[in-house]
């Protein structure tokens, strides 16, 4: 889903619609304007650019990951280009109220392997200039108000993080460096306006991701606020002098840790309107409306804008054409692995089930990822057809702290398996699920772990994604994509650690002999993350060895299925294998796309301003 976004002065919100296009509404008048279509899945972030006049827009439409920053001028519906003449691709988007009508982005250029931030003026009328020279590897940058880039995290070859520090963006100083444990997890937030201190989420020198500060004179980071143990902060948010206000991280639910009384004061009013686990998305310039979303699993998320001075919440869209109780009903579980760890999984039900349904266990991708207490569009469709759709955090998951995710290093294929094995297990020991009736869906990380699954008797079918096929060969890591992670690949995989003979037991590629039941393979054609060769190759393999695997390849898409053709295609597949081998009833009407996305809801439009 990309986020809706709130203007600076807390009159408008900005999102993309179901269909692609981005529109504007406005709360308090109910005036709604369609801006500019675009192909759907082809916005990847959007933001308002503090001038209140702009949004600002990265976009990508191959699959390849090639982004492109636009601003789209809303007072004319005018889609701007912005990007530097030779660019290659751009990451991150950054504004500062200091200059309203430019935004900066890391830019790579024909010629350049390195991505250098760049000052992209809005207006058009002043040239783009590259803001700073960073270092081969650089994969994060901070700046300070004025928009100069201050820090930076470089890549290392060893898989280590090294901060540096600069007072103009060009003359770079080493500050400190962060071990490889702390790679995944490490990212700058910004510079601190009064200190000059570096702002980032990390788990270094802790147990969790926290938001801490370094002194570029000592180069010690000291702790402004962090989750209760062990889970790690996602999202944090600072006054406009630095100070930490609250931070947002996941146990089973959502909470709010909030270091401001105010804070903690308005969310406890806010949800005393508004059902659900709430998320606080952004705010206003003045910090007097939120723009706030609503979980519940049952439904898409629903959003308001909450003024903290009236203590009122503004629904940005109608309720639900179905009443609440309708949808698929969904818990969460906590569970115990069969060496003892605790495991957070959630379970979503097919309401009226007159016997125990089929069970979908889907696993989330990373694996430093996790699934959350949230609606799930694809859980919602597979329930809706009368299967039970199960969502594990095994080890190695993101969000539970370090030790958690340490859990998950050189147990690919084996305790991270095994924890997906336990979760299914408690699942039929509850008699929640028809036993013999059990398959596995999962993408990239998920896909791998779903066809290893073929060799287990739990499993009648596995659906994989874009999948990693062979831990035995690392020659994947060693390409353009990957190169820089080389490291931390090892220290997830374990290639330099676990023999080889281990390694290949733990491939899908080399079990193709041990597998029982059929499997839908599904490749984006335009992948840059996972080897095509290899899922090839098992793809003949499986068939040598007399297995029925169906394959599927998407033209239009990478390593996310984002097309509409993309998705079309991949949900009437995953509908037809999933309905022959679960035995289930033939639908009547195709399902709705199952989208890793969830699009917004259709707003009615009473009124249109020209």
């Amino acid at each position: 889903m990309i986020t809706p976004t709130l203007s600076p002065d807390g009159q408008a919100v900005a999102y993309v619609d179901a269909d692609g296009t981005v529109t504007v509404t406005e709360p308090a008048t109910g005036t709604v304007r369609t801006l500019h279509p675009l192909p759907p899945g082809a916005v990847h972030a959007l933001q308002w650019a503090p001038d209140n006049e702009h949004l600002l827009l990265i976009t990508e439409t191959t699959g390849r990951e090639r982004f492109t920053p636009h601003a789209l001028r809303v007072a004319d519906r005018k889609l701007l280009p912005l990007a530097p003449a030779n660019t290659l691709q751009v990451r991150g988007l950054w504004t500062s109220p200091t200059h309203p009508h430019a935004m900066v982005t890391a830019v790579r250029r024909q010629g350049d392997p390195t991505l250098h931030p760049w000052y992209l003026p809005l207006d058009q009328t002043t040239p783009a200039r590259q803001l700073a020279h960073c270092a081969p590897g650089t994969r994060d940058w901070a700046f300070d108000p004025q928009l100069t880039c201050r820090a930076s995290l470089v890549g290392l070859p060893d898989g280590t993080l090294r901060l540096l520090t600069s007072a103009d963006g060009h003359d770079w100083r080493p500050l400190l460096d962060l071990p490889l444990d702390d790679a995944p997890d490490t990212r700058l937030l910004g510079i601190h306006p009064t200190s000059g201190e570096i702002l980032l989420l990390t788990a270094y020198d802790a147990d969790a991701v926290r938001l801490a500060a370094v002194d570029p004179r000592t180069a010690h980071p000291r702790t402004l606020l962090a989750a209760p143990p062990p889970y790690d902060i996602t999202t944090a948010w600072l006054a406009p002098d630095g100070t930490p206000r609250a931070a947002l991280h996941h146990a089973a639910r959502r909470h709010h840790t909030c270091a401001d009384p105010a804070y903690a004061r308005d969310l406890a009013r806010a949800a005393a309107h508004i059902p659900g686990d709430l998320e606080l998305l952004g705010h206003d310039t003045a910090d007097t409306r939120w723009l706030l979303a609503a979980h519940d699993p049952a439904r898409p998320p629903r959003h308001h804008v909450y003024d903290r001075e009236e203590g009122t919440a503004v629904a940005l869209h109608p309720e639900p054409q179905h009443p609440d109780g309708e949808g698929p009903f969904t818990e969460d579980l906590a569970l115990t692995a069969s060496d003892g760890h605790a495991l957070t999984a959630y379970l979503t039900l097919p309401r009226d089930a007159v016997a125990p349904p089929p069970l979908v266990l889907r696993v989330h991708g990373g694996p430093w990822a996790r699934d959350r207490w949230r609606h799930d569009p694809e859980a919602a469709w597979l329930a809706a057809a009368g299967m039970a759709v199960l969502r594990v955090n095994s080890r190695g998951s993101s969000g539970y702290g370090r030790a958690f995710r340490d859990l998950g290093d050189g147990e690919w294929g084996a305790r991270m398996q095994q924890d997906l094995h336990d979760a299914v297990d408690a699942v039929v020991g509850r008699g929640a699920c028809d036993p013999d009736r059990i398959a596995i869906y999962g993408g990239s990380y998920g896909g791998y772990a779903s066809l290893l699954a073929l060799t287990d008797p739990r499993f009648r079918c596995a659906v994989a994604v874009n999948p990693l096929v062979d831990l035995a060969s690392s020659d994947w890591a060693d390409g353009p994509y990957w190169r820089r992670m080389r490291a931390l690949w090892d220290k997830q995989i374990g290639w330099s650690r676990l023999p080889e003979g281990e390694l290949r037991r733990r491939s899908p590629l080399h079990r193709v002999a041990d597998m029982r039941g059929p499997a839908l393979v599904v490749r984006g054609a335009h992948d840059p993350r996972i080897d095509a060769a290899g899922i090839e190759a098992f793809v003949r393999a499986r068939r040598a060895a007399g297995g029925e695997v169906e394959e599927l390849v998407l033209p239009n898409d990478g390593h996310a299925v984002r097309s509409s053709e993309g998705q079309d295609a991949l949900r009437r597949a995953l509908s037809a294998f999933l309905t022959r081998h679960l035995d289930l009833p033939t639908p009547a009407t195709p399902a709705p796309p199952p989208g890793c996305s969830e699009p917004w809801p259709p707003i009615p439009r009473p009124r249109t301003a020209s």
